[in-house]
């Protein structure tokens, strides 16, 4: 089959992780060509890397204008048997581009799109329907879209994120070196976040709780790995609070899973999500999370049992789990209730696969949404 992906940007997220690791094992069985929208980031060598054909649109601004023949181009070009779009400009420019054309169009949202502003959500709802069939990421989002959205239920399947085993796991001889390579001793806790430096993440809340932390524990140690629009505040915000050598924003880092072994416990701050992947990995590694309870991720953090979860921005609350989170007593229990959690935790890859082709041979069936309604 060919199967053409198209996604608003591959800047680092997790969307675009997410397609990343869908690509490479797609381009074994099949013709890939991914479509950006945006000028090409980091992830599209990546993607490039696993043999998939990579070009952009250079759409610059929020007015997509000329974008849409622009895509219909590509598409006319590369003939695909299935369309895949994700993120919200990338779904519907891409079922304008499709519309009346008989392609086979599958979307994945990778938001929240309960946050979007009336007008986008009712663009949505308008073209909704242009979809084959809608994958919904989380439960949060596959509720919202049938109950809110009238999404028809047949034509939505839940299918959460995931984080591969065989990428994600605990290392104790790579946290060692980690932690040495980065001077972390012994009697460091080490926070860590992965996550854009995004206000939607939210970075502040949590170098603002994290203050309070280090003020009583001074071995007390932020990692902050992602990239964004927030950095300068936050550089000056450690530099007030005289928190150089306890905060360190890492940028974007490739080997993830190296940088969560040198962790102790991962936060995550956000004030809208579906399901992030960074979680996902992080419990794949077997840390005890900190998050906020916003989409899916209390259905993952179970409070008082794998990790804490919280109200967004409560710098307070966020102050006295973190602060827990120091016992290694309090960790190690933390971890062992988040064993049978972490195996829930599938890997996507595969069951797109074999969408793919029941979506190709029009032999798909819905069963999954009706969950939707508990």
């Amino acid at each position: 089959m060919k199967i053409l992906y198209v996604i608003t940007s591959t800047q680092t997220g997790g969307a675009e992780k997410a397609l990343a690791a869908l690509v490479t094992q797609t381009v074994k069985e099949h013709q890939v060509k991914v479509v950006s929208l945006k000028p090409l980031g980091p992830v599209a060598q990546e993607l490039e890397k696993s043999g998939a054909e990579v070009v952009s649109l250079n759409m610059k601004g929020f007015i997509p204008f000329g974008i849409v023949k622009k895509l219909q181009a590509e598409i006319l070009s590369f003939q695909p048997d299935i369309v895949h779009a994700m993120l919200f400009r990338g779904i519907e420019l891409t079922r304008l581009a499709c519309a009346g054309k008989g392609l086979k169009l599958v979307s994945t949202p990778h938001f929240d799109l309960s946050k979007k502003n009336f007008i986008l959500r009712f663009i949505d709802k308008l073209l909704k329907d242009l979809d084959t069939l809608t994958v919904a990421e989380s439960f949060s989002t596959a509720r919202y879209l049938v109950e809110t959205q009238h999404y028809r239920k047949d034509k939505v399947f839940l299918l959460p994120n995931g984080a591969d085993k065989t990428v994600f796991f605990r290392d104790d001889a790579l946290r060692d070196k980690m932690r040495k390579q980065y001077g972390f001793t012994a009697d460091n806790t080490v926070f860590i976040s992965v996550a854009r430096l995004a206000p939607v993440k939210d970075p502040v809340t949590l170098l603002q709780a994290f203050r309070n932390v280090w003020r009583g524990n001074s071995a007390a140690r932020l990692v902050y790995v992602g990239e964004g629009e927030e950095r300068p505040k936050l550089e000056n915000f450690i530099r007030q609070s005289g928190m150089e050598e306890a905060v360190l924003l890492a940028g974007e880092q490739r080997d993830i899973n190296a940088w969560l072994n040198m962790a102790d416990a991962f936060v995550l701050t956000s004030v809208e999500e579906s399901l992030p992947i960074a979680l996902l990995e992080a419990l794949r590694v077997g840390l005890p999370c900190v998050v906020t309870n916003v989409g899916d991720m209390p259905l993952w953090v179970e409070h008082g049992k794998n990790g804490f979860v919280c109200k967004p921005r409560d710098v307070l609350l966020l102050s006295c789990f973190l602060t827990e989170l120091l016992s290694r007593e309090k960790r190690e229990e933390l971890q062992r209730g988040g064993v049978d959690i972490s195996q829930r935790i599938g890997d996507t890859s595969p069951q797109y696969q074999h969408l793919y082709q029941q979506i190709y041979l029009k032999s798909f069936h819905v069963k999954t949404t009706g969950d939707t309604e508990k």
